[in-house]
C-alpha cells in the first residue's frame, strides 16, 4: 500500500508476533519487507496486542494475526482495549476456507479502502 500511495500522511503501523515459529530475533530481517519511512515495527512478544484484537473484531477462535486493519485518522486508542477499526481483511486459512469470519485479504480491495480513507 504504502508503495503505491505517496501521501504523507499515511503510516503503517507492523507488529511483529511470534507465530509460526516467528521470534524478536527475526524481527530485523523481516521489517525488510516493509521497508518505507511512514512504517514503524513493534514486537508483541506476550501477545498481548494479537490476544486484545480478539474482542474488538470478534469470530476469532484463535489469536489476531495476519490481520490487516485500516484506521481514520481520528482513531485514538483509549482504555486497555484497542479501538475498533474503519475496515480489516485477515488471511488465516484460505479465500475458499477461511478460519476465521471476515473478509479475506485481497490487496486491490483493501488499497481502494485506504485511498478512500486518505483522501486520495
Amino acid at each position: 500500500m504504502l508503495g503505491k500511495l505517496d501521501d504523507p500522511t499515511l503510516r503503517a503501523y507492523i507488529v511483529w508476533v511470534p507465530m509460526s515459529r516467528g521470534a524478536e530475533r527475526d524481527v530485523p530481517t523481516a521489517t525488510r519487507e516493509v521497508w518505507d519511512a511512514r512504517a514503524r515495527h513493534y514486537w508483541d512478544g506476550e501477545g498481548q496486542l494479537i490476544a486484545s484484537y480478539r474482542d474488538v473484531l470478534g469470530g476469532f477462535d484463535e489469536p489476531v494475526w495476519d490481520t490487516f486493519l485500516l484506521y481514520g485518522k481520528d482513531a485514538k486508542w483509549e482504555g486497555n482495549r484497542p479501538p475498533a477499526p474503519a475496515y480489516w481483511m485477515h488471511q488465516l486459512g484460505s479465500a475458499k476456507r477461511p478460519r476465521v469470519k471476515g473478509l479475506f485479504w485481497d490487496p486491490r480491495v483493501f488499497l481502494e479502502r485506504v485511498k478512500t480513507l486518505v483522501g486520495s
